[in-house]
Parts: C-alpha cells; structure tokens; sequence
C-alpha cells in the first residue's frame, strides 16, 4: 500500500536537519535561528501584526509558516517534481530566493537572471527530473569552492557546506528510488476477452464453410 508524501514536509525535514543551531558568530547572515534571521523573523512578525522579539522566541508554528510563505512559494519549489524540489527550497533558504532561481537557471542552461520568467519556464517544462537536481548540487559545491577563494574568512564554513550538499544528493537519489519502488505495478491485460473473440471467430468461419460446401453439392 503506497502512503502520499508532502514535498514540502520532506523538503523541511532536510533543510531543519542541517539548520538546526542558532549561527555561528562569523555567519555573515547575523543572528539565525533554524535558518530564519533576525530580520526576516522582524519581517515576518511585523505583517502579522505582532511585536518584534528575538528570533531565538520563534514557535514552531511561525517557523514552518515562514518557511512555506517566505521560501517554498516564494522560489516555486511546489512546480517542481519532489527531488528537484527538495533542492530549490533548501537553496532558497542557503541562498536566498533569487539565489536558488539563479542556481536552478544554471541547472538548466538558460540565462541566469534570477527571475523566475517564461524561458526559465519553459526549460523547466522539459528538464523537471533528477538529472537537473544533481547537477544543481553539483553547481552549489562549486560555488562554494569560489566563496572561499573570493572571502578566506569562510572558509571555516567550507567542510560544512560540502558535508551538506554531498547529504542533499543523497537524499534526492534516496527519494528517486523510493517515488519508483511506491509506484503501482503495471496491471496485467486480461486475455480473456481474446480467447473468446477468437473462439467465436473460428465458429463464424466454420459456419460459413458449411455453407459453401453445401452451395457446391449438386442437387
């Protein structure tokens, strides 16, 4: 029995298992709490009508909130098959929105722009599968190699990040082979049906031989 599967509880589950502390004190992305900054938590709170307050106050609801409002629709990861969207969202959270839609252009050898518009589209269309999410990966370990060189200081990051992205083309090959092993069999095709036609075929024919077998007896 096959049990349907949420992409966007998926994709959280592995952005959370690898955004779990509260930053690093040399983390350019200031204080982070489960990978929401302070001031997208300040953003956040603020269109809901409520008081700012550290992010370290941040509930649970309010984390998978922004999360799905702020990141899974706003990089388009619910258009993309399950393991490509795995990889969208999390870079959209590692990367930022435009980040992961420059990520994905790259992937799918069109202009990086960063907008998300109808040729981005369109070789989506064509490309939706594991193959563009694995050289996705392959573009973010590459990018983290010229991070380090263009600013030394991250390098204290580097082991991280590939540690993460090596983990991230794990988990997509994992979710590839078990969307195929869930998969309905293929139903066999009933013969019946043709045994049957055939027989009465072969009665039809007798018939009509009797037919001209008596057609040609002399009277």
């Amino acid at each position: 029995m096959t049990h349907s599967v949420d992409p966007f509880k998926t994709a959280l589950q592995f952005t959370l298992k690898w955004e779990g502390g509260s930053g690093h004190p040399e983390d350019l992305a200031g204080k982070v709490d489960r990978g929401i900054s302070q001031a997208t938590y300040d953003t956040y709170r603020r269109h809901q009508g409520l008081p700012e307050q550290f992010v370290s106050q941040m509930t649970e609801s309010e984390l998978e909130d922004i999360y799905y409002r702020y990141y899974w629709q706003r990089c388009h990861a619910e258009v993309m098959c399950l393991p490509l969207s795995v990889v969208q969202f999390d870079t959209a959270v590692n990367f930022h929105v435009r980040g992961s839609i420059e990520f994905l252009q790259e992937a799918l050898g069109v202009t990086v722009d960063g907008d998300f518009g109808p040729q981005t589209q369109a070789a989506l269309a064509k490309q939706n599968n594991l193959e563009t999410a694995k050289r996705y990966c392959h573009g973010r370990m590459a990018y983290r190699q010229q991070r380090v060189k263009a600013n030394p200081s991250q390098e204290i990051f580097l082991q991280g990040w590939l540690r993460r992205d090596r983990d991230l083309l794990h988990c997509i090959e994992q979710l590839s082979l078990e969307s195929v092993a869930e998969a309905p069999p293929i139903r066999e095709v009933s013969r019946a049906p043709q045994v049957e036609i055939a027989g009465k075929l072969e009665q039809a024919i007798a018939l009509l031989q009797e037919v001209v077998d008596l057609l040609k007896t002399p009277h």
